[in-house]
């Protein structure tokens, strides 16, 4: 793994898993089969967002709650228990994972090695959706409805604002460490992609007009640096390329109902896998051939039912249950055939090569 200030960088995957992705089963891949978990879920919408712990087991960073989607095993902790409490989560550099605040004003860091919860300091004024873990080890939140973001350090364990101003109204949803270290904040309800330097502290506005409306949710980094936003709302996706500050839509069409998906994996092979909110299937796209497919395999298909995904470290995806009592996982046929190191980030919003 490459580090940066003597950390582990956690976005970026070294060359020999890289490999791996690209040449996982002979360069062919297919999902012909979903596995279903039952999970004890009383509480609706009570996932989204995850990340693997150095343990290598998934866990959800919640709405309501906090379960670990492994024998329906409970960790200790409480959680504010609101609706939309936290959305979204990343893996720290120590192994801990860092809960974002949605609409709770503080965060919460849950700790698999001795399964204890703390809340870390700074009040944060509600509304984010997702965080991105920065190369040097701190977490950029992303904002939706709030018109700021805020980067905690975890070890300082404080709490800032940095620079720049956003829209509110659920304008973000998610967000994309580009290869240069910058953050790509995916379009939600705005117009516009933002971008933030943590380098320079500054916040610009890419080019390119998304269609606003909840249109996506969540995003992928590419093999090739670009960023693939997950459709939502919209009924088509967009990719933005950093290098060249361009935005285009790929080919395929997609349901183009509310909350149709709700994020993205980046599959062994470079293609992503569009994780089913309230669709009943679920999509892969292919940035090699630009084509859209749906796999085998048939969700809830209501809102809320399903709420983020991960790429689990035997290469198959585990969709988290919101409403719905059970779990999925999408199997492919390059399942168990892929390796990756044990401090490998791999979530529905950070997955990175």
């Amino acid at each position: 793994m490459s580090k940066i200030a003597g950390i582990h960088n956690f976005q970026f995957v070294s060359k020999s898993v890289k490999a791996s992705f690209r040449n996982s089963v002979g360069g062919v891949f297919a999902f012909n089969d979903l596995e279903t978990w039952s999970l004890a879920n009383p509480a609706p919408t009570s996932t989204l967002g995850s990340s693997i712990l150095s343990d290598l087991t998934a866990t959800a960073a919640n709405f309501n709650q906090s379960s670990i989607n492994d024998n329906t095993i409970t960790p200790s902790g409480s959680y504010p228990g609101t609706f939309a409490a936290m959305q979204g989560g990343v893996l720290l550099p120590d192994g801990r994972v860092f809960c974002a605040p949605r609409d709770s004003t503080t965060a919460r860091i849950y700790n698999p090695f001795n399964d204890t919860l703390i809340t870390p300091s700074g009040t944060y004024p509600g509304g984010f959706a997702g965080a991105v873990l920065l190369a040097d080890g701190r977490v950029f939140c992303v904002p939706n409805n709030s018109t700021s973001a805020r980067i905690y350090d975890p070890v300082t364990d404080t709490l800032i604002t940095p620079s720049g101003t956003y829209p509110g109204s659920s304008a973000f949803a998610g967000g994309v460490l580009l290869l240069d270290g910058r953050v790509f904040c995916v379009p939600q309800n705005s117009t516009s992609a933002r971008i933030y330097d943590p380098i320079t502290d500054t916040l610009t506005t890419p080019s390119g007009a998304y269609p606003g409306a909840t249109a996506f949710q969540g995003g992928v980094l590419l093999p090739d640096g670009r960023v693939y936003c997950v459709p939502s709302s919209s009924a088509t996706a967009r990719i933005y390329n950093p290098a060249t500050d361009t935005l285009t839509t790929p080919t395929g069409t997609f349901p183009g109902t509310a909350a149709a998906f709700q994020c993205g994996v980046l599959l062994p092979d470079g293609r992503v896998f569009c994780a089913p909110n309230a669709s009943a299937t679920a999509r892969i796209y292919n940035p090699v051939t630009d084509t859209l497919t749906t796999p085998a395999g048939t969700y809830p298909g209501v809102a809320g039912s399903m709420f983020g995904a991960v790429l689990l470290t035997d290469g198959r995806v585990f969709c988290f249950a919101g409403s719905s009592t059970s779990a999925r996982i999408a199997v492919g046929s390059f399942s168990r055939s892929v390796s990756f190191e044990r401090d490998t980030l791999l979530g529905p919003f950070l997955n990175k090569l």
